[in-house]
């Protein structure tokens, strides 16, 4: 049996935190063994080389497709983000327009109440003020009689000396009755004017009641096109009831003179108009613009 021989040897490794450790060997005989070529004498560590450096180019290459996916990621995040923000914006705006509707729309029912009211206050001045002619035309005609039988009795008076003092008095008489009617022409004449001015009015309040109630914009109205919202289908027109824009009503988008689109008028305020596109009404190949003119559909069709 071949004796172990052992040494101590100092480490000069400074990344070592050992001092030093023992060799120990036992002799071997090499000359019986093959010799191994230089590449073969750690084949354990070369194949592990391979592996780690095959998994490190694994993990390389699997990180540079984890980067991509995140940054495509987060790219439709900020994506969808913003769409976020602007329907938010959009609802917000959506929200303050229905709330200024509802406003608008109280507001036209308490003019259409009122309206209602004027028209039957005016049918009753009027009644009254028909009235008040039919007197007044009877007490005329009271009155030419009186004086016609007046200047009869003149005419049958005998002696003009004797019926002086009487004729002055008829003639006094007379004229006063002519007076009076004159007088009364005048009044009749006033009261003439006043049921006209009242009739007038009265048309004019029945009219616009009846285009309110009935869903139809007024024959004054012109306007135009002041915004598409394309993305909403939304088409804001630049008046409102205050120029004759009824909601419900259908108005006609005209360019040159010429007709190209229909609107649905669906929501109105004092100064503002929201509308939608009848799709079937718009002309091939056009599209209706910001700046177009907007009337009535009565109007267009009548060729105003």
């Amino acid at each position: 049996m071949q004796a172990i021989e052992c040494k101590s040897r100092a480490v000069n490794n400074n990344n070592s935190f050992f001092g030093e450790f023992s060799d120990c060997r036992m002799p071997v005989n090499t000359s019986s063994l093959l010799e191994t070529p230089p590449y073969d004498k750690h084949p354990m560590v070369n194949t592990l080389g391979t592996l780690t450096a095959i998994v490190l180019a694994f993990s390389a290459f699997v990180a540079w497709k984890n980067s991509k996916v995140f940054e495509q990621t987060v790219s439709e995040i900020e994506i969808k983000e913003g769409d976020k923000k602007r329907n938010s914006e959009t609802y917000k705006d959506l929200v303050s327009e229905i709330k200024e509707l509802e406003a608008t729309r109280d507001g036209a029912t308490k003019e259409r109440d009122s309206l209602r009211g004027e028209v039957e206050k005016q049918t009753g001045a009027n009644g009254a003020i028909q009235a008040e002619i039919d007197t007044k035309e009877k007490e005329l005609a009271s009155t030419k009689s009186e004086v016609a039988d007046a200047q009869g009795k003149l005419k049958e008076l005998g002696d003009i000396e004797e019926l002086a003092p009487k004729i002055g008095r008829l003639q006094a008489s007379i004229t006063e009755l002519k007076e009076q009617v004159a007088t009364l022409n005048s009044v009749i004449a006033r009261l003439q004017v006043e049921k006209t001015s009242t009739g007038q009015v009265l048309v004019a309040a029945k009219t616009k009641q009846s285009q309110i109630t009935s869903g139809q914009s007024f024959p004054t109205m012109r306007t135009t096109i002041r915004s598409i919202d394309r993305r909403l289908g939304i088409v804001t027109l630049a008046a409102g009831i205050r120029s004759g824009v009824i909601g419900g009503s259908k108005v006609a988008v005209m360019r040159e003179g010429e007709k190209i689109a229909e609107l649905n008028v669906k929501a109105v305020s004092a100064n503002l108009a929201t509308a939608d596109v009848v799709q079937s009404s718009l002309q091939e190949g056009l599209d209706i613009a910001p700046g177009d003119v907007v009337i009535p559909v009565e109007s267009a069709s009548s060729g105003n």
